[in-house]
């Protein structure tokens, strides 16, 4: 029995979550953790446009469609570190990649 391969992304914004549906959708077996600073995912998409328009409604249930995937875990309240930012506290080093926005 093989172990999937573990992948952390952080940043459960848009980008974050297309991209763990494109590595759920390849032909890997594969297990994302979505590391998201904020208490819930979505990023601008819940805070900084109009929630409530019907256009991003549909988006946000094409996200949560991905979120509710079993082999997608989302973290929320995660404060990873980066070389700038030394106080805020590490990502788990247990994974075979990372996908992190810059």
């Amino acid at each position: 029995m093989t172990h999937p391969l573990r992948v952390a992304i952080v940043g459960a914004g848009p980008a974050g979550i297309y991209a763990a549906d494109l590595l759920i959708k390849s032909a890997a077996d594969v297990s994302i953790d979505l590391f998201e600073q904020m208490p819930a995912p979505f990023g601008l998409i819940r805070y900084g446009v109009a929630p409530d328009h019907p256009r991003i409604k549909g988006i946000v249930k094409l996200l949560h469609n991905v979120l509710d995937k079993p082999e997608v875990r989302l973290l929320a309240q995660h404060h990873h570190r980066t070389r700038h930012h030394r106080r805020r506290t590490p990502l788990p080093l247990r994974r075979r990649g990372v996908l992190h926005r810059r």
